[in-house]
């Protein structure tokens, strides 16, 4: 369980609060993040083979993860690309189509991780919360994303992605509570 505590904590690691202002230190938390996040549902598959059929989608986003790094650093991520000709223009947009995809594929496997503990009496009184935040996460993740590509007012995806990283903590904390101080046992 700590090990996917410690895999979402690098996963919702901001050092900004520009949507799309993500850069080398986002991909690098992103890429320890999954591998913790992998590790720790590996561990607790033994026991509670729902979680097997998330492992592939984390190893997607490990790739995901360290493809979009290996970009950002030599600078051809599709946030940097120019936008001289309608190639490059095409290049962006399926680019930005993945790091979208990327950012709210955190969610099908949060809610996939929460469908595993469901079936424990105990995780299941435990993850409502816990389901809730998650909700509230991908709805303003979607947000800010659209503010972020439309750029109306700046402000409003910078108040999206501070409220993001906000429910992001409060989820922590409650996933903290719920599985980790609570000692609940997932077999």
């Amino acid at each position: 369980m700590i090990n996917i505590f410690v895999g979402l904590f690098f996963i919702f690691f901001r050092t900004n609060i520009s949507f799309f202002d993500v850069g080398i230190i986002f991909y690098v938390t992103n890429v320890i993040g999954y591998i913790s996040l992998f590790f720790g549902i590996k561990e607790l598959s033994i026991t509670n083979e729902k979680l097997n059929k998330i492992q592939p989608y984390v190893v997607v986003m490990m790739v995901h993860s360290f493809v979009f790094l290996l970009l950002d650093a030599f600078k051809i991520s599709p946030l940097h690309i120019g936008l001289i000709n309608s190639y490059t223009e095409f290049l962006a947009l399926v680019g930005l189509v993945f790091i979208v995809a990327g950012m709210l594929m955190i969610f099908v496997i949060i809610f996939q991780l929460l469908d595993g503990f469901t079936d424990q009496f105990d995780a299941a009184m435990s993850t409502k919360l816990l389901y809730n935040l998650t909700t509230v996460m991908l709805f303003t993740s979607i947000l800010a994303v659209v503010s972020s590509i439309f750029n109306i007012i700046p402000i409003v995806e910078q108040s999206l992605t501070g409220l993001l990283s906000l429910v992001n903590v409060l989820f922590l904390i409650s996933y903290y509570r719920a599985f980790l101080v609570k000692k609940v046992k997932l077999t």
